[in-house]
């Protein structure tokens, strides 16, 4: 009895002596890691974008039970709601029967109107469509993991975008993962403006829900309902975009939220977008360049002339 008591008191301790090296191991590496990023070295953006393409496939398989288990539980919970749900459905069709022509009556003008005035179009391709895998909200930081990356055709600073507005823009990319910065992130300033008025303001995130706008003309008032959309300068992202719009209004400050699902992101999309200089702002650096005095020229200038003598 004493040896076995014995045997596993060894035990134990060799255990807590094992647990603390590993504890003073991590420590160090991670002091290491933030005075790296503190330096402004690229090693552990590399290492975190390595360790997001490890993590994506595993998250990927892991989830699927995960939701396919909601999705049965949500049809399940749903099939009493069929019958309401098509009659609802079959009202706003024949109301969208009515407004389809008229819809595309003012298409065709529309169209029309464009290629007389030459009117460059706006559409922004997609780069690629990716599924949320991974969250990293908190105090400091308000972004998501993606299941795209470089090999799906996604660049960093790309707009992100959702069924609703924006989403953020991506920060970081891997081969197969990227992350996105959120725009409710404290980090995250977007030029807007407001789509009722045109006035530009900027939205700031605040690491909630919760967004702040600022800057705007002290002269407008909102109004619940008021949307705003990004105005497209900094180049960040292309204009008319919608991000953001006021909820409520509570002793006269505007309640203002994005206009995407940033609280249950799931399909998102990389806009295949990249900013372009105004043709007036290119310059061409032959226009502003003097020719250099040859050396001839100088010497015919240096000799006396004829007229002296």
């Amino acid at each position: 009895m004493m040896q076995s008591s014995t045997l596993s008191d060894n035990l134990g301790r060799r255990r807590i002596n094992k647990g603390r090296g590993y504890f003073w191991t991590y420590l160090v590496i991670a002091v290491v890691f933030l005075l790296l990023e503190a330096l402004g070295n690229s090693v552990p953006v590399k290492v975190r974008s390595y360790a997001n393409d490890i993590a994506a496939p595993v998250l990927t398989v892991l989830e699927q039970p995960i939701r396919i288990t909601q999705d049965g539980l949500e049809r399940l919970a749903g099939v009493s709601d069929i019958y309401l749900e098509n009659q609802t459905l079959r009202e706003e069709n024949e109301r969208l029967r009515q407004w389809q022509e008229t819809a595309l009556q003012l298409n065709r003008e529309n169209e029309r109107l464009k290629s007389i005035l030459k009117v460059p179009g706006r559409e922004v391709p997609t780069a690629a469509t990716g599924r949320v895998v991974g969250a990293s909200g908190g105090a400091f930081e308000q972004s998501v993991v993606i299941n795209i990356g470089h090999n799906d055709g996604v660049r960093k600073n790309a707009p992100v975008v959702d069924d609703g507005g924006v989403v953020g823009r991506i920060i970081e990319v891997g081969y197969l993962s990227s992350r996105v910065l959120l725009t409710t992130d404290v980090n995250s300033h977007i030029p807007v403006r407001l789509e009722r008025t045109d006035d530009l303001a900027i939205i700031e995130g605040t690491n909630e829900l919760f967004i702040e706008v600022k800057y705007l003309p002290q002269t407008v008032t909102l109004e619940v309902g008021d949307r705003f959309l990004t105005s497209g300068h900094g180049g960040a992202f292309p204009p008319d975009l919608p991000i953001a719009h006021v909820v409520s209004i509570i002793d006269r400050q505007p309640i203002v939220r994005t206009t995407s699902n940033i609280d249950s992101l799931d399909y998102v999309r990389v806009m295949n977008y990249q900013p372009k200089l105004p043709e007036e702002t290119l310059i061409d650096p032959e226009d502003q360049l003097e020719p250099l005095p040859q050396a001839g020229d100088q010497e015919k200038q240096d000799a006396p002339t004829g007229e002296g003598r």
